[in-house]
């Protein structure tokens, strides 16, 4: 691998599609499963119809395509992210998200200095920062938008194909 490399092509999913998206929610123990379809070009060209599965998800964050066009959209198929404050950025948005929205619907008096306020407690931020280098961030850009997922792993479980 080149040191350099800010990414890695894990799946070529030129035209691939993601039709499904499914989330179980259990804390450190959360799981995340793309149902996606891609053509094999490097193969023999067979739909490929398969399920992507990732385990001990951290996070996970999407934005939906509301575009009339898909530029972008492939950038040839589902990646790794290398650096290191890309896979902190998502850490830190949810941290932000989580304040913000207590703060939002709350009558509360948030000192942001204090340390000891409950909402800027980062003992779980922390914990996560220390086991970095066991998560991986992954990228998915579809037609139907851009999916990052942080998880300990990844699995791809083919379900079937056809030849085009």
């Amino acid at each position: 691998m080149n040191n350099n490399a800010n990414s890695k092509l894990l799946i070529k999913t030129y035209d691939g599609s993601l039709s499904r998206l499914k989330l179980k929610p259990k804390c450190k123990d959360s799981t995340v499963e793309f149902a996606i379809k891609y053509y094999d070009y490097d193969g023999d060209g067979a739909l490929i119809k398969a399920k992507v599965l990732f385990h001990k998800v951290a996070a996970i964050d999407f934005e939906v395509n509301l575009f009339d066009n898909y530029i972008g959209a492939e950038l040839s198929g589902f990646y790794e992210i290398f650096q290191e404050d890309k896979k902190k950025e998502i850490v830190e948005k949810i941290f932000s998200n989580r304040r913000d929205g207590f703060l939002y619907h709350g009558d509360y008096n948030y000192d942001p200095a204090d340390k000891h306020d409950m909402l800027n407690w980062r003992k779980p931020v922390n914990e996560i920062y220390k086991k970095m280098e066991k998560y991986h961030l992954y990228q998915q850009q579809t037609q139907g938008g851009i999916y990052y997922i942080l998880a300990k792993d990844y699995e791809v479980r083919e379900k079937s194909s056809k030849k085009m």
